[in-house]
């Protein structure tokens, strides 16, 4: 319970009043006193009555794209008895929002209808609302925290629509590029161990296996059928700045989900390389909805390896991919001297090497690369082989890649 402004004004009058009555000896000033205490009265206890006992519930959709607006109703339900005035519903969910609610009589409910910009990646849980109410006479605001039941939301990040991309060749195949079940071949997959059959290479050969089951084993492997793209993000630290809406992890995981869906849409296969405190993590085979719930639940881990390390350590996994996409803010930490040479060793084993610097606005943020040190950084990515395309924030991604245009808007 917390009281207002008003409530004090009527205090000081029923003083006043009172002060007055006594001096003059009118009983109608006592009268108007003890109507003015009436209502303080009142006005403390009826918001507690027109809070308790109401259930509110949530419907809102299960994905949404960051960025994008939603709508996301309320309903609130008043119960059996008891008229509930002058409710207002603070709900956080998506986005603060205040809901006008008003009187809900015995057994109504109301529906109040709202649009919300999703701003956070990730998986929103239902949460409780705040239900307020200062009626009859906002001498008093009684406050309670409610359940709210519902489904929970997916933000994905933010897909901006690419043409066919500059970097990425067309598919010999124009099969699906991803299977639900592997196919046998002469692909880079590893898909298990098998005896030896006649017409088997002896570079196949499983030796440790062979001894310990006195047959010949032979390792088997995924028929290749499609070419494939490998993004690697940098997730080690963020940031916003300014009015930017995206922080710029967020801007990262758009860039890796944008280009992610152009390869798909190109028949190619897509993987997902980030980092972990000492290992990588990698998602292959995924689908359009398997790579954009990864990214949805990308987060900051500052113990997390660094980039030029990740670098470092996916080079040797990277086996079959023909390009290599590199998305990362522009830190201190991912500095020409620190980046280089990573990027030279990945050179050497992929065949097509992309840099995607995202550019990290310096005003708030002391330690991003100055735009002198973002022109090194460039020079040095591409003198070691990789094609860069810096992406800054209020510039299409389509644009920084090269994607013509044109393709865009067919699409």
């Amino acid at each position: 319970m917390r009281l207002r402004k008003r409530a004090i004004g009527l205090l000081v009058g029923v003083g006043v009043l009172f002060v007055l009555g006594t001096n003059v000896q009118a009983g109608w000033l006592f009268v108007l006193a003890a109507l003015l205490i009436g209502a303080v009265a009142a006005g403390l206890v009826l918001p507690v009555r027109a809070t308790r006992g109401v259930v509110v519930e949530r419907r809102a959709p299960e994905e949404v794209h960051q960025g994008d607006e939603a709508i996301v109703d309320v309903v609130v339900h008043g119960g059996r008895h008891v008229t509930r005035r002058g409710l207002l519903v603070h709900d956080r969910f998506l986005e603060p929002t205040d809901l006008w609610v008003g009187t809900v009589r015995p057994g109504e409910q109301v529906e109040v209808t709202t649009m919300r910009m999703a701003r956070d990646r990730g998986v929103h849980r239902t949460e409780p609302v705040s239900v307020r109410s200062s009626a009859p006479f906002g001498v008093a605001e009684r406050r309670r925290r409610v359940e709210a039941g519902g489904p929970t939301t997916t933000v994905l990040p933010a897909v901006e629509p690419l043409g066919p991309l500059p970097f990425v060749r067309a598919a010999p195949t124009t099969e699906l590029a991803m299977h639900t079940a592997p196919r046998r071949g002469h692909g880079p997959e590893y898909l298990g161990i098998r005896e030896y059959r006649p017409g088997d290479s002896m570079r196949h050969v499983h030796w440790a296996s062979t001894a310990r089951t006195g047959a010949m084993m032979v390792r088997e492997f995924e028929q290749e059928q499609t070419r494939r793209l490998a993004i690697v993000i940098d997730a080690v630290r963020d940031g916003r700045s300014g009015d930017d809406p995206f922080s710029a992890l967020d801007r990262v995981c758009s860039a890796a989900a944008s280009i992610a869906l152009a390869a798909l849409a190109q028949g190619h296969g897509a993987r997902l390389v980030s980092g972990e405190l000492e290992d990588v993590d990698i998602l292959s085979r995924a689908d359009e909805h398997e790579l954009l719930e990864r990214l949805a639940n990308v987060t900051a881990e500052p113990e997390t390896m660094p980039f030029p390390a990740l670098i470092a350590t996916a080079t040797g996994s990277l086996w079959g991919v023909e390009t290599a996409v590199l998305v990362f803010p522009t830190w201190d930490g991912n500095s020409p001297e620190r980046l280089a040479p990573a990027v030279e060793a990945l050179v050497d084993r992929v065949p097509t090497t992309v840099a995607v610097p995202v550019v990290v606005d310096r005003r708030g943020h002391r330690d991003a690369l100055t735009e002198e040190r973002i022109d090194g950084l460039s020079q040095r990515l591409r003198a070691a082989g990789a094609s860069v395309h810096p992406w800054r924030a209020g510039t299409p991604l389509a644009h920084a890649l090269g994607v013509d245009r044109e393709e865009v808007h067919a699409r």
